[in-house]
Parts: structure tokens; sequence; C-alpha cells
């Protein structure tokens, strides 16, 4: 296994910059997710590293090699697609064994190799089937061990779980997590659904527009997003943004209509005076409170409410027609369409991001309703 390191990598189709320069260091062994939405350069990105498109500008290192003018068959990599890619006449075991034949391995070295990452997989019994008598999952593992049974430098894969429906989605990224762990593998994996992204990574690199916004753990991104961006991207449902007035003074106070909220003085803040901003909370940072109740509430009107388990979503407006959404305990309480609620943050990070900049200016933490 290797680490790998792109320097300065960008790559630029006639006007157009699919990918900004970029530096990026992948340790060995770590699982790295490049997340983001549909055009914002993750594949490019990948295909890149992968040898399928050559950068623009930059070096990528494998390891210590510079493969950055290298075809793709001498960077010791393997690529898992979102389309299996199996050949169709080729039993399993065959479509496992192409890629050591290829490479002249020995018929016994070959047969242990593939045995062994079958039984890995839990496909030993399909080895004398074909592609089009498997189920889209057991395809998708047989993607995976043809990857696997070569021992690659790294793997890279391209939204591999996307074919597949939600409830082999969610046991297929389990198994690949359990993979990962028990084979110390290098992976870069690329998908748009932050929720695989969150689950996955080790550390996830958002992007948007070709370039990264940020990178970090799963727990960092989504407690300290870098910009307005990355916090409405990561999290379902997305956060919340009020958009309103911030005045520094001896303390930060948000003021929006019909909300008010007294924020600690935070160093480097007392520069910043009276500036336009977005108060962003999570819907699971709310609490729905009391009528009387009127320090750092907010009054809205109930539009939707989604049942989603023990959960409920509530879906409502307040001010000049801004949307809400909060994420509540579906046993606790249960608003009626049309009613009229007051919430209040009351667990987890609330945000300030500039109004023009989009970067987060400050982070307070609400522990019981009080913030710190």
């Amino acid at each position: 296994m290797a680490g790998i390191k792109l320097q300065g990598v960008s790559k630029v189709y006639g006007t157009t910059t699919a990918v900004a320069p970029t530096d990026l260091i992948i340790e060995d062994g770590e699982f790295l997710v490049l997340v983001g939405p549909s055009g914002c350069g993750k594949t490019t990105t990948l295909r890149m590293i992968c040898g399928l498109e050559a950068p623009s500008e930059g070096n990528i290192f494998i390891g210590e090699r510079n493969v950055t003018k290298l075809e793709p068959k001498d960077r010791d990599i393997a690529m898992v697609f979102q389309s299996y890619a199996l050949y169709p006449h080729k039993n399993v075991y065959d479509n496992m064994a192409f890629g050591l034949r290829i490479r002249k391995r020995s018929k016994q070295e070959i047969d242990a190799a593939v045995k062994e990452t079958a039984e890995m997989l839990g496909i030993s019994q399909y080895l004398n089937r074909y592609p089009k008598e498997l189920s889209g999952g057991q395809r998708q593992r047989v993607a995976l061990g043809r990857a696997i049974v070569r021992h690659p430098q790294a793997f890279l894969m391209d939204e591999p779980l996307s074919n597949l429906d939600a409830k082999l989605r969610v046991q297929t990224r389990a198994e690949l997590i359990k993979l990962h762990q028990k084979l110390k593998i290098t992976v870069i994996y690329v998908t748009h659904d932050q929720i695989e992204a969150m689950t996955m990574g080790s550390r996830l690199v958002v992007m948007k527009d070709g370039l990264v916004q940020q990178v970090g753990s799963p727990k960092d991104i989504y407690g300290y997003p870098a910009n307005k961006f990355v916090a409405g991207f990561v999290g379902s449902p997305p956060m919340n943004f009020i958009k309103g007035v911030v005045e520094v003074s001896d303390m930060v106070c948000f003021k929006a209509p019909e909300l008010t909220i007294h924020l600690p003085l935070q160093e480097g803040l007392q520069s910043l005076g009276k500036f336009e901003a977005f108060l962003g909370v999570r819907p699971e940072g709310f609490v729905w409170v009391d009528s009387t109740e009127t320090r750092n509430c907010l009054a809205c009107r109930v539009e939707v409410v989604e049942h989603v388990g023990a959960e409920i979503i509530i879906h409502a407006r307040f001010g000049t027609d801004e949307e809400i959404v909060i994420k509540q305990n579906g046993y606790e309480v249960e608003p009626e369409i049309g009613s009229l609620i007051k919430v209040r943050p009351h667990q987890g990070n609330i945000h300030l991001f500039d109004a023009h900049t989009q970067q987060r200016v400050m982070t307070a933490t609400v522990v019981d309703g009080k913030i710190l």
C-alpha cells in the first residue's frame, strides 16, 4: 500500500476550469472521500489520479513515484466504477482472475488469491456463475473482488454503490468499511451522497465548482463547517440559515425579524463592528418551548410534519416567509399543521456566516439551552 500526493494538480478544458490547482495528501491506509454536488470536479480529480485524464498542471505521486506521465496500467492502482464493468462472457472466477493472468502470475497463485478474496467477500458460492446470473449487490462485490485480488497500492472508487437499492447500499457500505479496516488499504472514494461520505470516510474533501472548500474529519466538517456551502451541504436535513444583522460590542448580538440571540464575544471579532450575517442552526439543535418563553426564541407556523420512525421533521415558516426545518423526537411532540410553535437553540453548535464572503466567522456551543 502507499500514500498519494497531489501537488498543484488542475484540469482545464478550454476556458473552463474543472479542477482548480489542488494540493492534497492522502496518507497510507487512509479512507478519503471526495464529496460534492454533480460537476464539482471530484470524478475528474479521481480520473487524473488513476491516469484516465492528464492534469493540465501539477504532479501526482503514488508512494515515492511521480506517476503524472505514467499510463494507468503502470500506476499499480485499482478502480471500481459505478458500472460494474464485468466481462459478461466470463464467470465470476475468470473475472476476478483476469488481472492476475495478464500479469503472468502462476496458476496456483491465481487460484489461491481468487478463492481467498471470494471467501472474504462472501461470494465463494458464485465463482461459477456469470454476471447475468447475479444480483446488483453480488456484481458489485465481484467488481470489488477483482480489484482486491491484485493487492494494488491504492483503490479508487467512483460512486460504486449508486446502482444499489437503499437497503443494499447500507449493507455494502458496512462491508466496505469492515474491508478497509481489515486490509488497511488506501482508498479514495467519490460520492455525491453526503451521508455516505460521513459514514465511510476517515477524512472528507468537500468540493464545489472545482475548488476544495474544506478538508477534515466528518466530525470537524459537521461541527465546524468552513463556509455556508459546506454547512448546507453536509447534514440531513440541511442546516437552517436565518438572515440578519450582527452587532459586535462587549458581546455578539444577532438580530433578525422576530429573533434576537446574544452570543459570547470571541477573540478576533472585536473589529467586525456591524455586518450582515446568517445564523446557522442544525434542525436537531432546536427544542420546542412553551409559548410564554421569550429569550432566544423563534415563533413559526407549522406547514408540514414528516414522520421518520422515532423522529419527526417539522417544516415551518417565520418572519417574512422564511423557512425553518426542525427535527424532534416523535414520541415527545407532534404539532398540528397550521399551529404556531416556539423553538430555540438548545443543543450543539450554532454558527455565524458572513453574508458577503459566506465564510464562518464564529461558532458557539449550546448546552441545555445555554449558549457558551
